[in-house]
């Protein structure tokens, strides 16, 4: 993520060190010799110019930045360069009064502001990394205590205490759902939990490091192996094939793979297209670890048997076909029926390997879900990420829409960045469907949320829409906690 920090001063020189490293700074200051000295601290870009000027603030690249701070000793500059942020939508806008008097001008543009009397670094700190809520020193400054929120893509999540070895600091304390837990050695880490670690003051980097990185754990939040059913030899080129793919490029361990039991028939000629098919699928799972589940009935039945007795984690299926009438009854048909399964359901269109991956960017339980995994699996693959939040008319969703448009998708990119991802924004205003459709289309893959109603073939949901419209791969991922 990108920021913008206006002035050189000693607040912005702590404030350097105590940024994590997905942040990608540009300073700005009039005086060269304060630019340099803040550059040995850590990687930034330095800009020689006036903050307050839009010319200089446009060569840092204010119009991509994800937050500016302004931290001058002019406040007249600070709030220049504040307001050209706010032009832009910048969506932290963050700013240190030179005057403790004037802490009312911020405030009355509602710009989050700070007295120079006050631990500013600290408190601009928490205001720009979501996954830190408080920090506070004590011991005469050689210990510190930092409350951190545990997220779903941590990698201490799940882990005991006593395997997070450590001799310079401590868990303290647990908050969970409310409740307090005074943690021991088995205490485990759990997804949303609080977490107040307590360490030397010295280690501080490395604290925030161990709670506030991210590591790619797509599909095990739901399963640990890839489900595909095989019928025909055209499976094998299609949905085998991406199945396939998924598993080399994510968490999951196994393909796991259905087909009809040859002993379940007495029909030669089935009995022999079912062996093909299971050859020709052997021959293809090369570097995969592949294991074969034979059912009774049709191939695709053991696609609703075999999750409720093994760990599966993604369902790979063919993307319905079919014209409008008879395309929107196939799609809500398999939507139901997949439903039953509560697992991400991968349509295959065979468009792998994935080069861009499209997501929304939206702050919805089942939002935030589809946009975790497009994370994942863009960490996983080395595809490119877009984050799309689709405005309807302003006569429809009124004139807050854009701002909440725009946190989601500084949400989503504040995730991504966690990874070392790089998310591109596209906030757009119109018919979401046709949005996404477009979008999706010139990319790879497009990753929703599952529909948390049943498809009626009428009333189709904007993933059914985009489903039976998508010429690309789209993966729908329903909200797990």
């Amino acid at each position: 993520m990108k920021a913008i920090v206006v002035g050189a001063g000693g607040t912005s020189r702590e404030l350097l060190r105590r940024l994590g490293e997905r942040w990608d700074i540009t300073l700005i200051d009039t005086d060269e010799e304060r630019l340099a000295l803040a550059a040995q601290l850590r990687a930034v870009d330095t800009l020689t110019g006036d903050g307050s000027s839009r010319l200089v603030l446009k060569r840092a690249g204010l119009e991509t930045a994800d937050a500016l701070i302004a931290a001058s000793n002019d406040d007249d500059a600070n709030l220049e360069a504040v307001s050209h942020a706010m032009e832009l939508g910048v969506m932290r806008i963050l700013a240190i009064a030179a005057d403790p008097e004037r802490l009312s001008d911020y405030r009355d543009l509602d710009i989050t502001a700070f007295s120079p009397d006050s631990l500013v670094a600290r408190n601009i700190e928490v205001q720009l990394e979501p996954r830190r809520v408080a920090s506070t020193t004590f011991a005469d400054g050689k210990a510190e205590a930092i409350e951190f929120v545990i997220s779903p893509d941590s990698p201490v999540r799940g882990k005991a205490l006593r395997e997070l070895h450590s001799e310079s600091w401590v868990v303290a304390a647990v908050l969970r759902e409310g409740q307090l837990i005074v943690p021991h050695g088995y205490t485990r880490l759990e997804a949303r939990d609080r977490v107040t670690v307590v360490g030397s003051a010295q280690d501080y980097a490395t604290i925030v490091h161990v709670f506030t990185s991210g590591e790619s754990r797509f599909p095990l939040n739901y399963g640990k192996n890839v489900l595909v059913a095989l019928e025909t030899l055209d499976d094998i080129a299609g949905p085998f094939n991406e199945a396939m793919s998924l598993v080399r490029n994510s968490e999951a361990e196994t393909l796991v793979v259905v087909h009809r039991d040859p002993a379940s028939t007495r029909d030669d000629s089935l009995i022999e297209r079912i062996n093909q098919v299971t050859e020709a699928a052997h021959e293809a799972a090369e570097g995969v670890e592949v294991e074969y589940r034979p059912v009774n009935g049709p191939a695709s039945q053991g696609l609703f048997e075999v999750p409720q007795s093994e760990s599966i984690g993604v369902v790979v299926v063919p993307a319905p076909a079919g014209g409008e009438l008879t395309g929107r009854i196939r799609v809500a048909r398999t939507l139901n029926s997949l439903r039953e399964i509560d697992r991400p359901v991968l349509f295959s269109r065979n468009t792998q390997p994935y080069a861009s991956i499209v997501a929304p960017a939206r702050r919805t339980p089942a939002g935030e879900a589809a946009g975790r995994a497009a994370i994942d699996i863009a960490s996983t693959t080395g595809a490119s990420l877009v984050g799309v939040a689709v405005v309807p008319p302003s006569f429809v969703s009124g004139a807050g829409a854009i701002e909440d448009a725009r946190r989601a998708a500084a949400w989503l990119r504040e995730e991504a960045a966690v990874q070392g991802i790089a998310v591109r924004r596209k906030i757009r205003q119109g018919n979401p469907i046709r949005v996404l459709e477009e979008l999706g289309n010139a990319g790879s893959l497009v990753v929703l949320p599952f529909p948390d109603a049943r498809s009626t073939v009428f009333r189709p949901t904007i993933a059914e829409h985009v489903l039976r419209k998508s010429r690309v791969s789209t993966l729908l991922v329903p909200q797990r906690d």
